[in-house]
C-alpha cells in the first residue's frame, strides 16, 4: 500500500511539472533584453550583471594530444534538393499538428528601412513586405498567434535600417515533449529513407596512377598498344 502511495505521489508531481508553463520574452532595441519565465519564477538572462574582475590564473600546461588512430568516420550521403524538400514537407506537416500548442504573444516588431541610396531602401522595403505577407499566413497556421503586429516603414533620412520590438513564446513542458516526439518520428523515417536511397550509390573511381591487376585489362592494353 505504501508503494502505491509513493507511485501516486510521483505521478502527481510529474503531472504538475508537465502542466507548468514556461516561456521567454525578447525585447530588442538599443539593448537586447531576454527574460525567462518558469512558472512563477522570472529570470533575466540578458543583459548579464557585471561581475567583479577576478585575478587571472596562469594556464596549466597540458600535454600534447596524441593522434588518434582508427577507422575513418562514416560520411553521411550528400543531400540533394529533393531530399531537403522531403524533409521540409515532413517537418511542416508535423509542426502543423503540434505547434499550435505554442503561444507567441506578444509579437510586436517595427522595422524602419533607411540608407544612403533611396533606391536600395525602396527595394529592401518591397522585399520585406513580400516576405512578411508570404510567411505570416503559414506561421499563423503552425503557431498560435493571437495578435501579431509587424510594422514596416521607410525613412530616407535615416543612415541605416533599425529594428525594435518585443517577441514572446510560451508553452507547457508537456507540450515541448509532444513537439519533440512529433518531430522525431518523421525525422527518423526521412533519415532511414535517405540512407536506403544512397546505399547503392556508385563508389568513387580508383586513382589513375594505380596499375590494373585484372589480367583481361592487361591483355586489352597490350593489344591496343
Amino acid at each position: 500500500m505504501a508503494a502505491l502511495k509513493i507511485i501516486g505521489i510521483l505521478l502527481l508531481i510529474v503531472l504538475l511539472l508537465g502542466l507548468l508553463r514556461v516561456g521567454a520574452t525578447i525585447t530588442f532595441a538599443e539593448e537586447t533584453v531576454v527574460k525567462l519565465r518558469i512558472g512563477p519564477l522570472r529570470l533575466t538572462l540578458l543583459p548579464k550583471k557585471k561581475k567583479k574582475p577576478k585575478k587571472e590564473k596562469q594556464p596549466k600546461k597540458e600535454p600534447a594530444p596524441e593522434e588518434k588512430k582508427g577507422k575513418r568516420a562514416h560520411k553521411l550521403p550528400r543531400l540533394t534538393l529533393r531530399d531537403v524538400s522531403e524533409l521540409v514537407s515532413a517537418l511542416h506537416a508535423a509542426l502543423r499538428r503540434v505547434c499550435r500548442r505554442l503561444r507567441i504573444d506578444p509579437m510586436e516588431v517595427t522595422v524602419v528601412f533607411g540608407g544612403a541610396d533611396p533606391a536600395d531602401v525602396a527595394e529592401a522595403y518591397g522585399i520585406a513586405n513580400a516576405v512578411v505577407f508570404s510567411v505570416m499566413p503559414k506561421a499563423e497556421e503552425i503557431f498560435y498567434l493571437p495578435d501579431p503586429a509587424i510594422h514596416l516603414r521607410m525613412d530616407y533620412g535615416a543612415e541605416a535600417t533599425r529594428c525594435e520590438g518585443k517577441v514572446g513564446i510560451s508553452g507547457r513542458i508537456c507540450d515541448a515533449f509532444a513537439i519533440l516526439f512529433a518531430l522525431a518520428a518523421p525525422l527518423i523515417k526521412w533519415f532511414l529513407r535517405l540512407k536506403k536511397a544512397h546505399a547503392n550509390d556508385p563508389k568513387p573511381a580508383e586513382k589513375t596512377g594505380e596499375a590494373s591487376t585484372n589480367p583481361t585489362e592487361q591483355t586489352t592494353e597490350k593489344l591496343s598498344a
